[in-house]
């Protein structure tokens, strides 16, 4: 009798496979790590010689593994082929025997072309209609040859399914997620105020109004917008293959952009305190491809993956906005608070509105003296200083609860053209339902743009312009993405951080509040102060403004002046602070608000085991089964004590059994194979065939 044991065995390595795919087993920046030691010195001089050791290791490793997977083929084919034979063997000693076409079952399974043999289909039929046949019988021989079927695809498959599961590939896996603070809530609907909020600012700087203090860190960033505005509107202009590319600014040791939802339909601003704290770890990552740091360097691991990407979740604050050139007008209202219109207005996005129909929007105010709703200042005039006729672009910011539309055939049913009809802009007239006015339903694509409505106006300079707007508006949400920056200075040199997982907007998301303050804060300009004409965010604007004006948006300098104001208020919003606490300490401790916990990790390029895709799954499945068929031979070796035997000695067997009739008018081979067998041994243990038609008379007849 075989020892089972052996075939056993291969259940160990195949065991192994699946905990290491299961387990998603991280080797490391090679295929070949010994010791997870396998540093890839993306940062020092020898990278690329390095990269190149790295790259023939990990292919002289995967073409082993190769010969390990065949290895594990042949193994499981030894297996499969003792279990065809086991049970050829169990239906041969019982009832009438085994079919002709059966007897060589075990050595014919391992060709794919044996499922389609009719032999395999056909043997288990009586040789004709006169011979009965229990119905048991048969069923039990087509079980048999059902099992002999998947054996065979299970031989077929079992290479590349070891393969699949032995190779290992390159994968973006996460290290362990870090729960670093739980977010509360963002300040943007206040003003800015803090004695570290901003490098050089005062809380009392901040309190009165001060926003110059800004200019020191944050003047030049936009002024570094504006220069890249224009360098890139030029390459758009002369190229006819051009483009405009977003410029970036620059917070501690990472860089940002203007980040686009899918639809481009929200525009978000990654938050400077996000990447003041991510900025921290940013650093330790970088240097931990340094090949002089110390060992005891707690992200030295890191070194052990060619490219790490450092993921920070965070709130960001993103924006919609639209542009449109009309005129300003002012209605006093008898409680002092103020409703401000502009004409202009249509309800598509960004400008992109030359045939819709307009209307004149009005926003209430509760007063142009209150500073939590209201700012303004003015833009210098470059080389004009001494000039007295020269004129000065006015820059008034405010955030309106609410707004109100109309245009000359309707109101919306709000009562708005009549009231403005009853007053006058000094305050006089009528007294007007405003509270019914600004509670009116209006359409869906007008409702989140009449909730916390920012609007930003420039008027345009020149005597004859008195009240010529350009005017922006804006509205101000909130969202809590990944922050993403690779910390490879090869693909990353300028450090720039990515947002991921930005929400779509809907048409009846709230809106926040947006303080005008912050915007002061972001041109480092003070409350009705002045910014100097030397700057080049006023030296662009003033360029702009007048033909943006006077030809329309859609034109270069329109263009212009859109990215403009985009990167001002991108500038403000990234500015705003926000607020948190201590994360739970674990996270069955959480609160119910589990989305607000903020977490930090690293993406890992590395090579690694994993059930990543349709094969691998496919080739566990092969694999499980062909576990199973192996436990299945050990189980009914231990059961039967069958002794396999070699095709000589069953070729030995057949040439010495005496023809007694049993194939006499049979002609064609699949009657032939329905001729069946029983398989004994003879006194001196040799193997023997007794046909159907004798009764086995041999007193130590066993099955074999």
């Amino acid at each position: 009798m075989s020892t089972p044991l052996p075939r056993l065995l291969w259940i160990a390595p195949i065991a192994t496979l699946l905990w290491l795919n299961f387990s998603h087993h991280v080797i490391g920046a090679s295929a070949w790590c010994p010791n997870g030691n396998c540093n890839a010195e993306g940062n020092s001089e020898n990278a690329i010689e390095r990269a190149n050791k790295l790259d023939r290791q990990d292919h002289n490793v995967n073409g082993a593994l190769q010969f390990v997977a065949k290895a594990l083929e042949v193994w499981f084919m030894f297996v499969a082929t003792s279990l065809v034979y086991d049970m050829g063997i169990m239906f041969a000693k019982k009832g009438r025997g085994l079919p002709v076409g059966y007897l060589l079952t075990h050595l014919e399974f391992g060709d794919i072309r044996y499922i389609v043999n009719p032999l395999l289909w056909t043997s288990p039929l009586p040789r004709s209609q006169g011979v009965p046949e229990k119905r048991s019988r048969i069923i039990k021989l087509y079980i048999f040859a059902c099992i002999t079927a998947m054996l065979t695809i299970l031989a077929n498959l079992m290479g590349p399914a070891a393969a699949v599961l032995v190779l290992p590939t390159l994968q973006w896996v996460d290290t362990p997620r870090i729960m670093h603070e739980t977010f509360n809530q963002t300040a943007v609907a206040q003003r800015p105020d803090g004695e570290d909020l901003f490098p050089g600012c005062s809380a009392e700087q901040l309190r009165d109004g001060n926003y110059s203090c800004t200019s020191d860190t944050y003047g030049p960033s936009l002024d570094q917008w504006a220069s890249h505005n224009t360098a890139s509107s030029r390459q758009f202009a002369q190229h006819d293959d051009g483009t405009i590319i977003l410029g970036a600014s620059q917070e501690s040791a990472l860089a940002f952009t203007i980040n686009g939802s899918a639809s481009y339909d929200t525009v978000w601003i990654p938050s400077r305190q996000v990447l003041r704290n991510m900025s921290h770890n940013f650093q330790k990552l970088r240097g931990a491809y340094v090949e002089s740091d110390p060992p005891e360097y707690p992200d030295r691991e890191f070194n052990n993956s060619l490219q790490t990407i450092l993921q920070r979740q965070g709130p960001s604050l993103g924006f919609h906005a639209a542009f449109y050139i009309g005129n300003a007008s002012d209605y006093g209202l008898s409680d002092g608070r103020w409703v401000r219109c502009f004409t202009g207005w249509t309800p598509g996005s960004i400008f992109w509105t030359d045939t819709q129909e307009e209307y004149t929007k009005c926003f209430r105010l509760v007063s142009v003296k209150d500073r939590e709703t209201y700012g303004k200042f003015s833009l210098g005039n470059f080389n004009d200083a001494d000039d007295e006729n020269s004129t000065q672009s006015g820059v008034g910011v405010f955030v309106a609860d609410r707004a109100a539309f109309y245009n000359e055939r309707e109101d919306f049913g709000s009562g708005l053209i009549d009231c403005l009809i009853k007053n006058n802009p000094d305050g006089t007239g009528e007294a007007c339902d405003w509270d019914n006015i600004f509670a009116t339903e209006w359409p869906a694509d007008f409702r989140n743009r009449s909730i916390d409505v920012g609007v930003t106006s420039y008027s345009v300079p020149g005597e004859n312009y008195t009240d010529a707007r350009v005017w922006c508006e804006h509205v101000i949400f909130q969202s809590l993405p990944t922050y993403s920056v690779d910390t490879s200075p090869r693909s990353n040199m300028q450090n720039l951080v990515m947002l991921n997982n930005l929400p779509e907007i809907q048409t009846d998301t709230i809106p926040l509040r947006m303080n005008p303050a912050w915007l002061l804060a972001a041109w480092s300009v003070d409350y009705d102060g002045e910014l100097d004409g030397e700057r080049q965010i006023v030296k662009e604007l003033n360029r702009v403004l007048p033909v943006t004006y006077s030809v329309g948006l859609i034109t270069l300098e329109g263009i212009e002046f859109a990215l403009l104001h985009f990167y001002a208020l991108g500038q403000a919003l990234s500015m705003v602070n926000y607020y948190s606490s201590a994360p739970p300490s674990s996270p069955s401790s959480a609160p119910t608000n589990q989305d607000r916990i903020l977490l930090t990790y690293a993406t890992i390029h590395v090579w690694a085991y994993g059930i990543s895709g349709r094969t691998s799954i496919l080739g566990v499945a092969v694999v499980g089964l062909g576990a199973i068929c192996v436990l299945a031979r050990f189980l009914i070796g231990l059961s039967t004590g069958v002794q396999e035997r070699s095709t000589v000695e069953v070729l030995a067997a057949a040439f010495e059994h005496r023809h007694q009739g049993e194939f006499e008018g049979l002609e064609e081979e699949r009657h032939l194979a329905k001729v069946r067998y029983q398989v004994v041994e003879d006194g001196e243990g040799k193997q023997r065939f007794l046909p159907e038609t004798r009764t086995a008379r041999w007193s130590n007849a066993v099955s074999l």
